[in-house]
């Protein structure tokens, strides 16, 4: 039992440092976006990448910000990406 244990002691810490690098990566790349009005598919796309990350709490509020900040200006994109991390993640 304690090797079931190390394993996913191991796995969990590695699933928690890739988080952290996906939140570092995107911290920039989500300042950057909400300095701005990007293109719908430069936002698109980042939104699709980030999805992968979301179960972290970190990250999911990068994705908020950026939802937050593009839901009036690409409405119907923004609502498909909630609805796909509701999809995802959203376990109610």
């Amino acid at each position: 039992m304690d090797d079931v244990t190390d394993t996913v002691k191991a796995i969990a810490s590695r699933l928690r440092k890739i988080n952290e690098m996906a939140y570092n990566q995107y911290k920039f790349i989500v300042s950057d976006l909400c300095s701005r009005i990007a293109p719908e598919n430069e936002v698109e796309y980042t939104l699709d990448r980030m999805l992968d990350f979301c179960g972290d709490d970190a990250v999911l509020g990068l994705f908020k910000d950026v939802c937050r900040y593009y839901f009036n200006i690409y409405p119907e994109m923004i609502a498909y990406q909630i609805n796909s991390y509701r999809e995802t993640w959203d376990t109610e």
